[in-house]
């Protein structure tokens, strides 16, 4: 048997001396770049068969000049959804209003249970209208089972497409094929990443929010409220529910304005083709999903931030600023402008904490619209500034020494003025027995104590002081 690397030396010396000295040029060349672009052998080999390209799937590749029928069974292989219920757009020229409801016979009509209502299947005849222009529908990706075939990113506000182009330098680090697509509305923006099978949609969901927090660690500015614009919205479909739904992309009216088509992220204008662009786009199968998300991570919030968070995804590390001036008042107010992307966004996520109700729901398998995952205690000012719980000092104070820079702290709390009072009224009996309590503190419980020395704190300092509900009724045991 002889080996490819001996067939190729035995054929270099049978080759014209012109073609040889080529060949030697093209592969000094490839040695060369290897070299500049610092890839290993594996990242430079060629695509091999693991590698899931939608080519490979029925319908097969489409592009611009294929039948409608080959379009449309490919756009519907590719946005994979519920077949079950679609949703459909309606707008109200007399009042301006816009918005979307499940496709019913006989016409949506609000107060009628879910149960009892007939919904529309999602067919091809359905997709070919949305293709054609005749309706633009919206699609249910959590199917039953709680799988889903895609995971899209919505992004909204001015900065929209900035926040999505970042969200794909996240998803290239973490090699995810993603796709950029520009919303109806020409100032929003939609992710997409598809899948080669159905996945679990907490895998997907798990590997969409890993890639937004390092979005967020890339901008520093970006709001927590992103993680609820993931679709599909929920880990878990809610009983007698079908989900969130997202507007489907290549809406002809749409189209013909640049609007819901995809991009090019080099030049942010649209593919030439949409077809072919989308029948070459890569999809990841479940064990790849599986893996990226857990290279991404979880999202930390609150006491889980031990650290800071720098991004992975780029070699550019902004320069700390040598002070940063905190100003301690209600809350500890801290400039944006003096802090990297890395620390700012840190900082969002440790004045955050998971919402209790939100997952309580979802194990419930209850309805989260409008549950945020998230709950934060952080407030930003029109003049850059980031207010965090006063309670958070040393957590800002350790996370800036780690980002490199020293924290420097201006005490703005009132002082107060000090008041002199004499007590003149007799206490009834019930009321003696609770101050001798209070005064023979051996004989309190832990959390009378704690009372007892929060009441003694605020004598001995002589601040303005506010005591925690929870402790009225205990005082007063």
């Amino acid at each position: 048997m002889v080996s490819v690397s001996e067939t190729l030396q035995r054929l270099d010396g049978e080759l014209p001396a012109a073609v040889a000295a080529e060949l030697g040029r093209l592969r000094a060349e490839n040695a060369r770049l290897l070299r500049l672009l610092k890839l290993t052998p594996a990242e430079a080999a060629p695509p091999g068969p693991a590698q899931a390209g939608y080519f490979e799937a029925p319908p097969g590749p489409v592009h611009a000049g294929s039948a409608p029928e080959a379009k449309v069974a490919f756009f519907g292989a590719l946005f994979a959804a519920r077949t079950d219920i679609y949703a459909v757009r309606y707008e109200n020229r007399r009042t301006g209003r816009a918005g979307w409801v499940p496709a019913v016979r006989g016409g949506w009509r609000k107060g009628v249970p879910h149960a009892e209502r007939d919904y529309l299947p999602l067919t091809g005849e359905v997709l070919a209208a949305h293709l054609s222009g005749k309706m633009h529908i919206g699609l249910y990706p959590l199917l039953d089972g709680d799988h889903c075939w895609w995971v899209a990113a919505d992004f909204d506000g001015p900065e929209a497409m900035f926040d999505a182009l970042m969200y794909l330098k996240a998803a290239r680090a973490l090699q995810v094929p993603a796709a950029l697509e520009v919303s109806r509305s020409g100032t929003g923006a939609h992710t997409w990443v598809f899948f080669t099978a159905p996945v679990p949609a907490e895998a997907a969901r798990r590997l969409g929010a890993g890639l937004l927090r390092e979005t967020m660690a890339l901008r520093g500015r970006m709001k927590l409220a992103s993680y609820d614009r993931l679709f599909p919205s929920q880990d878990l479909l809610p009983a007698g529910g079908v989900g969130n739904l997202i507007a489907a992309p290549l809406f002809k009216p749409a189209r013909q304005d640049g609007t819901t088509v995809f991009l090019d992220p080099g030049t942010l204008e649209p593919h030439q083709d949409q077809w072919a662009y989308l029948s070459t786009l890569s999809r990841m199968s479940p064990r790849e999903v599986t893996r990226a998300a857990d290279r991404a991570g979880r999202v930390m919030v609150g006491s889980e931030v031990k650290r800071l968070s720098s991004p992975v995804s780029t070699a550019t590390r902004p320069a700390a600023a040598p002070v940063i001036h905190a100003r301690l008042g209600a809350g500890i107010r801290v400039e944006q402008a003096e802090l990297t992307p890395g620390l700012a966004a840190t900082l969002r996520h440790a004045a955050s904490m998971h919402n209790p109700v939100f997952y309580e729901r979802q194990r419930m398998r209850a309805s989260t619209w409008n549950l945020p995952r998230f709950l934060h205690s952080f407030d930003e000012t029109i003049g850059g500034g980031l207010i965090l719980p006063r309670g958070l000092i040393g957590t800002v104070a350790s996370l800036a020494e780690e980002a490199g820079s020293s924290l420097e702290i201006t005490d703005e709390r009132s002082a107060g003025t000090q008041q002199d009072f004499t007590f003149t009224a007799e206490l009834t009996s019930i009321q003696q027995k609770a101050a001798d309590e209070l005064t023979h503190t051996a004989e309190l419980t832990s959390i009378q104590q704690k009372a007892a020395d929060e009441l003694t704190h605020i004598g001995n300092h002589r601040y303005p002081n506010v005591l925690n509900d929870h402790l009225r009724d205990t005082c007063a045991a």
